[in-house]
């Protein structure tokens, strides 16, 4: 394709020097290659700080990357609260998820990167993440972007992460010229996915996000340096140890940064001010109105992240009514973003330059089935062949320690075990985890021939506590006959906030309503009941499921090292001992979705 030539206005620059393009992990969800794709023809411009007016008077700034050639093009956005200085860089840090610039231009699209309003060098007040206003501000920049010259009209967004999020948001406010979205990883409910887990304030996230995003929010790197900086760290070697760095220090950075002050109001205002849901996270999340979503959406997630993003890809699917493709991809906790960009292309040359990729024609659901390390495909989520099992919680003896079962029959008498809940930062012997349990663990028999499960995961508890409130949670995992252990599932619940919304709740998602606590009575047992993160894994011949139960997510957890996006969170509340009920009339038990033996 001959690439015509046209003069660069003053305030652009021919990028000489391109940001490194470095594409990693899965590029297609499923095994599949589109009919047709935009070939990578064309040099660009970038036009860094373009101003972009609101109809208040409020300048917006963004980084504009677009073809050196005549004519128009479509345009994607990218919007965040996050300093865009810092984009395009190769710096592994998990703010940098706009992706590869260089492959999305060369292909003959722009690619606009904007900071949302108080952020970076945009100008107006700085308000919290997704606030009505700023929802409008992205609809009105859409409409922005579409009037002009460079532009043919036809916008799509991009971007991981907040980037994500944002264009459900986006979408519900029904600009004209958005005529796609790609959201990738991006929550749905602002409470319950971001800033509370299970009732208990997301501490272990929130310190250092705050501290960061709001420390580097002035920086300001030229954009050749941006584009030379890639080259040094968009390499893998130098990315691991810089993620390496990045979470061993997490827990000191809140104590060394220096964020600016609206940063730090906005933390208190989460972590003092708004325990529980209501009109003010409902108004910031894109649940409540997903229904409104008109233009077609390929929601992505992978099953490293039940900390954050997992949960909204499955409540998007289920809300939104337009055309709609969902894939899962495997674990793959990684920054800059740089994997599904093949899907992403596919996707909007189909949208955005009527191309016959044949996105169409894939499944409406596809996801990665751990074990078998392979792409799978189904009609719907839930799979509608998957069938319930249930596995009831079963101990021989009174005694918490050991190993415990998951059986399929319900234990005929009733037995209990007991664990201690200690909360985080309370100074104990540490001679005391020897001689006091705080884990109980429960396993499957082996799996006699190889079974799939894949689908939502439930767990009914019946508990009691020393305490008038305390912390459950739960991690899922596959046991190999040779130790060997690899974590699958989380689920999380204060106790205190165990009431269920049944009007949000799903078949594949019990969603609890977090508007008040009730507290327990001391030693009286209640009924917890709360949905793990759904997962796929096929489980081999010999092969077990393994349960653990515990109070501290700073056991029960899951780190990047174990290619998991996972933070604690600010439980258990109190000091206690918790009783866990088994068989009769008080009977737990966890629900698989079993797909059927291989």
């Amino acid at each position: 394709m001959a690439i015509a030539e046209q003069k660069t206005p003053a305030n652009e620059s021919l990028v000489r020097v391109r940001p490194r393009t470095k594409l990693t992990g899965e590029q297609f969800a499923g095994d599949w290659t589109p009919k047709k794709a935009s070939a990578p023809v064309y040099e660009f411009l970038f036009e860094p700080d373009v101003s972009i007016p609101l109809l208040d008077g409020t300048i917006l700034r963004g980084d504009l990357y677009r073809p050196k050639a005549d004519g128009t093009f479509p345009a994607l956005v990218a919007w965040s609260g996050y300093t865009k200085e810092l984009q395009n860089t190769g710096l592994p840090l998990p703010i940098n998820e706009v992706g590869q610039v260089s492959y999305i231009v060369s292909r003959g699209y722009c690619h606009l990167t904007v900071n949302a309003r108080g952020t970076g060098k945009s100008g107006g007040d700085h308000m919290m993440h997704f606030s009505p206003q700023e929802q409008k501000d992205v609809a009105d920049t859409i409409e922005w972007a579409a009037a002009q010259p460079w532009c043919n009209g036809n916008i799509g967004m991009i971007g991981m992460s907040y980037f994500a999020a944002i264009q459900y948001l986006a979408a519900a406010q029904q600009p004209p010229h958005l005529k796609a979205i790609f959201p990738y990883l991006g929550f749905t409910d602002l409470y319950r996915h971001f800033a509370y887990h299970g009732g208990a304030f997301h501490s272990g996230f929130f310190a250092p996000y705050y501290a960061f995003v709001g420390a580097t929010q002035k920086i300001s790197v030229p954009p050749m340096l941006r584009h030379l900086m890639s080259y040094i760290f968009n390499r893998n070697w130098i990315q691991k140890q810089i993620t390496s760095f990045f979470f061993k220090n997490e827990k000191k950075m809140p104590q060394q940064m220096h964020p600016e002050e609206a940063w730090m109001r906005d933390f208190a205002e989460l972590a003092f001010d708004e325990p529980y849901d209501g009109p003010f996270y409902r108004e910031k999340s894109a649940w409540p109105v997903l229904d409104r979503i008109q233009v077609p959406v390929c929601i992505g997630t992978n099953w490293a992240n039940p900390g954050l993003h997992m949960r909204g890809a499955f409540q998007a699917w289920h809300g939104i009514q337009a055309p709609k493709k969902l894939f899962i991809g495997p674990p793959d906790p990684r920054w800059p973003w740089s994997n599904y960009h093949g899907e992403a292309l596919a996707w909007y040359d189909y949208y955005l330059k009527g191309l016959d990729t044949g996105v169409g024609e894939q499944p409406a659901v596809r996801y990665w089935l751990q074990g078998a390390d392979c792409w799978k495909s189904a009609s719907n989520w839930p799979i509608p062949e998957a069938v319930t099992q249930r596995l009831y919680l079963a101990t021989s003896s009174n005694e918490s320690e050991g190993l415990q079962s998951l059986q399929e029959d319900i234990p005929p008498q009733q037995t209990t075990l007991k664990f201690a809940a200690i909360p985080q930062g309370m100074q104990y012997p540490k001679e005391l985890d020897k001689y006091t349990t705080q884990v109980l663990t429960y396993l499957s028999e082996p799996f006699g021939e190889e079974t799939e499960i894949t689908g939502p995961i439930r767990l009914l508890l019946t508990l009691a506590s020393t305490a008038i409130d305390t912390h459950v949670i739960a991690r899922l995992s596959d046991l190999s006959p040779k130790g060997e252990v690899r974590f699958l599932s989380f689920g999380w619940l204060q106790a205190s906030h165990r009431k269920i919304d049944e009007k949000l709740s799903r078949s594949d998602e019990i969603i609890h309503e977090h508007q008040s606590s009730e507290p327990l009575i001391p030693g009286s047992p209640v009924t917890l009941s709360f949905s793990l993160t759904p997962t796929a894994n096929l489980f081999k011949n010999g092969h077990r499921l393994k349960l653990e139960i515990g109070s501290r997510p700073d056991i029960l957890n899951a780190t990047v090292f174990d290619n998991f996006i996972y933070f604690p969170y600010e439980a258990p509340p109190y000091p206690a001992r918790n009783t866990v009920f088994h068989g009769g009339v008080s009977a737990s038990y966890l629900e698989i979705s079993v797909l059927g033996n291989r």
